[in-house]
C-alpha cells in the first residue's frame, strides 16, 4: 500500500524562514527472511537552511535510536533536493552491518532480515521535530508457505519433483533402448559370422566335380586301355596259333 504524506515546516530562525517538507513514498513495505527492503523517504529544503540537520530512526518502542545522522552540509538545488551531504553517522551495536542511511533523502536500507525485525519503524527530523511511520512485515521465503506438515523446509515443490521423476524414468528408459540395440547388433553380428563359418566349412567339404571326375575316369580309363592291349595281345596270339597250325600240315 503506498501512502503519500508530505508536511512543510516553517522555522523562524535569524529573521529568516526556513521550510522542510518530508515525503513518505510508502507507509507500508514487506521484506523476506535473509534478504534486503528499502524504508524509502524523500526531504527537500529551502535555501538558506540552518544546518546541522539530525535525522533519527527508531524501531517499534526501543528508547534508542537504531540509527542517527546528523547531517552538517548539503548542496540543495533549485527543487530543494538535498545533493552531496555530509555529515556524522552512528549506528546502534544491534545494528552494525546490517543497515544503510542515504543522507540525500534520508532511506534505511535493511540488510539480511529477520523474523524479529517485523514492526514499525519511525523516522524523525529534528527542526523543529517532525515524524513518520513505516510498517515492516517480514515474512518467510514464498516456496515455505503452506507447509503445514511441520517438515525442516526442505521439502521440494510436488511439480518440481514430477519433472525430475520424469526426467529420471526417461533418462532410465532411453539408457534400456541403447543397451537393447547394443546387444541385438553383437547377436546379428554373431550370428552373421557363425553363418559364414558354416557355408565355409560346407565349401571345404564338398570335392571338386571336374577333380572327383578325373579320379574317377583315370583308373577306368587305364583298367580299359590295359584290358584293350590285353584284348588285342589275345587276338594276336590266337591269330598266330592258328597260323601256325596251318602252316604244318604235311601233303605226301
Amino acid at each position: 500500500m503506498k501512502s503519500r504524506g508530505s508536511c512543510w515546516s516553517i522555522l523562524p530562525f535569524l529573521g529568516f524562514s526556513h521550510a522542510l517538507l518530508i515525503d513518505i513514498l510508502q507507509d507500508s513495505v514487506n521484506g523476506t527472511i535473509n534478504h534486503s527492503v528499502l524504508l524509502p523517504v524523500s526531504y527537500r529544503l529551502q535555501e538558506p537552511f540552518p544546518f546541522p540537520l539530525s535525522i533519527q530512526w527508531h524501531f517499534s518502542n526501543s528508547p534508542n535510536p537504531l540509527i542517527t545522522y546528523t547531517v552538517t552540509n548539503c548542496s540543495v538545488s533549485a527543487e530543494g533536493i538535498p545533493i552531496h551531504c555530509s555529515g556524522n553517522n552512528f549506528i546502534h551495536s544491534e545494528y552494525q552491518g546490517r543497515t544503510v542511511f542515504f543522507p540525500e533523502n534520508a532511506s534505511l536500507l535493511l540488510q539480511n532480515l529477520q523474523l524479529s525485525d517485523s514492526g514499525v519503524y519511525s523516522i524523525t527530523f529534528k527542526v523543529p521535530q517532525q515524524t513518520r511511520y513505516i510498517t515492516l512485515t517480514v515474512s518467510e521465503p514464498h516456496f515455505n508457505h503452506g507447509n503445514t506438515g511441520g517438515g525442516t523446509g526442505n521439502e521440494m515443490n510436488p511439480p518440481l519433483v514430477i519433472l525430475l521423476g520424469l526426467l529420471i524414468t526417461g533418462g532410465l528408459s532411453f539408457l534400456l533402448l541403447l543397451l537393447l540395440l547394443f546387444f541385438c547388433c553383437r547377436w546379428h553380428k554373431g550370428a552373421v559370422q557363425q553363418r559364414r563359418t558354416i557355408i565355409i566349412k560346407q565349401q571345404e567339404k564338398v570335392p571338386n566335380h571336374e577333380e572327383s571326375h578325373m579320379e574317377s575316369s583315370s583308373p577306368r580309363t587305364v583298367s580299359t586301355i590295359y584290358a584293350k592291349i590285353g584284348e588285342e595281345a589275345g587276338q594276336r596270339q590266337r591269330r598266330s596259333e592258328s597260323q601256325t597250325e596251318y602252316a604244318s600240315l604235311i601233303f605226301s
